[in-house]
């Protein structure tokens, strides 16, 4: 209140004019008199209050912005579902890991060190990787092989596949005509502007990895299992994962209780939570509508939903994971996109109307005996459940 005051008294000042006999009087019939100062005043005090709130929060960031010592670094949303398979499949290795929550407002903390404006984001030896799948077949392929992450990254090259542009316009000229006159320059620069702006308007380059469903180095006998494998996760990656905002988003009561379950959990400051939790809520309840014309699902999304889980639960023909008697890949990262919206209304329903919560009890007991930092700690959302052997199949 006393900055709201301070700039307020500002602009009065601001708005104040000398008449020829040197007395200071307010301008009374001119536009800027009534109208402006009071916009003036409101102005000037939201700039004052924001710049305010801004500092406050750049000195209470500034501790998270310091960079991390461990060996893995995750850089994540803690409910975010592909940062959930990088973080499952770190708890799967038996290794020690520091988690960062960035805050998906500001992302201060993965601009500290990259200019990559996506998570997961795992600093992994001092080399940055992305893309979670990538990122669990290099870590997959690191560990069975004992081969430097420095060199295996170099298994799984990026691949341009390009912007599709027929539309651009280009300089009808020979290879050794020049453009010489100022006509021809004019003209050099108005088509590389269509064109830069042409492909802005078609999209960014597309960025694939090939191999990113392969881990290098498995046995000939093993092929068939190794196929098994990399089919499954291609299924979560483009059918699977495109079920989970639909049905978190489903209705707006079911947005607001995510979003809740979201802040508290998130790396959000009172402002944003407060603030974040009903436009946030409103403007996933509108994409989640999007998304499901755009891939095609039923309209009541809960009946995909339940499809996806029986078809993963059938694939296993009995067996306690996909991978027999283990978990494969395959599993630890079906698990992770399921831990993404556990204790949803959607993970409610889903445990209601299919088995995959036997499945998920026995792959939660496999990774909280594996992690070397507790399961619980890493992810708030999770719940410890009963350690009794569970010989049931799904």
């Amino acid at each position: 209140m006393f900055a709201v005051q301070r700039f307020t008294r500002a602009a009065r000042q601001f708005t104040r004019d000398f008449n020829p006999h040197g007395r200071r009087e307010h301008v009374p019939r001119s536009f800027v008199g009534p109208f402006m100062r009071p916009i003036i005043a409101m102005g000037a005090a939201t700039v004052g209050c924001w710049c305010m709130w801004y500092y406050t929060k750049s000195a209470r960031a500034k501790e998270a912005l310091e960079r991390p010592d461990a060996r893995f670094v995750l850089y994540q949303y803690s409910n975010c579902p592909f940062c959930s398979k990088v973080r499952a499949y770190l708890h799967s290795c038996g290794e020690e890991f520091q988690i960062v929550e960035v805050n998906p407002v500001t992302k201060k903390e993965t601009k500290a060190i990259s200019d990559y404006k996506k998570v997961p984001l795992l600093v992994a030896d001092g080399i940055q990787l992305k893309e979670s799948t990538l990122i669990t077949s290099i870590l997959h392929t690191h560990f069975t092989q004992g081969t430097p992450i420095s060199e295996v990254i170099e298994w799984y090259p990026a691949v341009s596949q390009g912007i599709e542009d027929t539309n651009k316009v280009h300089i009808k000229s020979t290879e050794k005509e020049e453009l010489v006159t100022v006509t021809d320059k004019i003209y050099g620069v108005y088509c590389n502007l269509y064109t830069a702006w042409h492909s802005y308007k078609k999209g960014k380059e597309e960025i694939t990895y090939p191999n990113k469903y392969r881990v290098m180095g498995y046995d000939e006998d093993a092929h068939d299992l190794m196929l098994n494998e990399a089919k499954w996760r291609r299924w979560i990656d483009t059918h699977f994962v495109h079920l989970i905002s639909p049905n978190v988003y489903r209705t707006w009561k079911e947005a607001l209780t995510a979003f809740d379950y979201f802040t508290t959990n998130g790396n959000f400051s009172d402002f944003e939570k407060s603030y974040i939790r009903y436009v946030g809520a409103g403007a996933m309840y509108m994409i989640g509508k999007r998304l499901r014309k755009r891939h095609n699902l039923d309209r009541d999304v809960r009946i995909e939903l339940y499809s996806g889980l029986n078809n993963w639960l059938r694939s296993m023909k009995g067996k306690k994971f996909q991978g027999g008697d283990q978990p494969n890949l395959a599993d630890i990262e079906m698990y992770g996109m399921c831990s993404a919206f556990y204790g949803m209304p959607c993970w409610e329903d889903a445990i209601q109307n299919t088995k995959i919560e036997k499945w998920y009890n026995r792959m939660e007991r496999h990774l909280q005996k594996k992690s070397a930092i507790g399961l619980t700690s890493a992810n708030p959302t999770l719940q410890a459940v009963p350690t009794q052997n569970d010989t049931m199949s799904a």
